[in-house]
This record gives C-alpha cells, structure tokens and sequence, in this order.
C-alpha cells in the first residue's frame, strides 16, 4: 500500500477535519477534537505532524517534539480499516528519516507500539 507521507507545520480546517475523523476512528484516543488540539499546541511549539496519505486520505499520522537533540514521537493512529498493512512501519520510517534530515538524531517513544517500530528502524538503519 504506498503511503506518501507528509511534514505539517500547521493544520488546515480541512486537514483538522480529516485528522479529526482519523483519531476519533481509533480505539486509542478518546477525542478526536483533543488531538488536533494537542497537534496545534505541538505545531506551536516548533513540533511537527507528519500524516500518511493514501488515494488523497489521510489514514495515519504521528506527532513529533521536542528538541533537536531529542524528538518524542507520540500520538500514533492508524484508521482501523488500514492496520495490518505496513502503515505504521512506513509512517515512523519516514517520520524518522525526515525528522534526521533537519538534525534530529535521538528518538523516544510515546508508547510501546512506536518503541516497537523504533527497534525496527532502528535495525534498518544498521544494515543500511
């Protein structure tokens, strides 16, 4: 399934509304009106969305802050009709990739299923 998957600085009304859809879609986040709210205060606080897009849909996304030095990627979804799929995998592979290309180069995880895809970019990254 190729995901393309983009770096977000701010959120469009549009983008809050497929972003709403997607949170509240997941099992994991109460509110999806809460998660863009936390996005924005993230964006504001020179942190980054990065949203994987498929046939012009927005079906997953992760949030990355922090500093430089030290990226916390957190707030991973997923839409449940996607998962089982690599999408997740592609999302933080990509995140991660991104997130170095502008210095990053440590990254701690929002929860188990990103360190989970952390150990495996992480192993990428080795072979590599």
């Amino acid at each position: 399934m190729p995901v393309i998957v983009s770096a977000e600085k701010n959120i469009s009304p549009e983008l809050a509304q497929s972003l709403t859809k997607l949170y509240d879609s997941s099992p994991e986040f109460s509110d999806g009106a809460e998660a863009i709210d936390k996005a924005n205060d993230i964006l504001s606080d020179d942190g980054v969305l990065y949203v994987g897009w498929f046939n012009g849909k927005a079906v997953s996304a992760i949030m990355a802050s922090g500093t430089a030095a030290q990226r916390l990627l957190h707030n991973i979804v997923v839409h449940p009709a996607n998962r089982g799929r690599g999408i997740a995998d592609r999302l933080l592979s990509e995140t991660c990739r991104l997130e170095r290309e502008q210095g990053s180069s440590y990254f701690v995880a929002g929860c188990t299923a990103i360190a989970r895809l952390l150990r495996i970019d992480a192993a990428r990254q080795q072979k590599s």
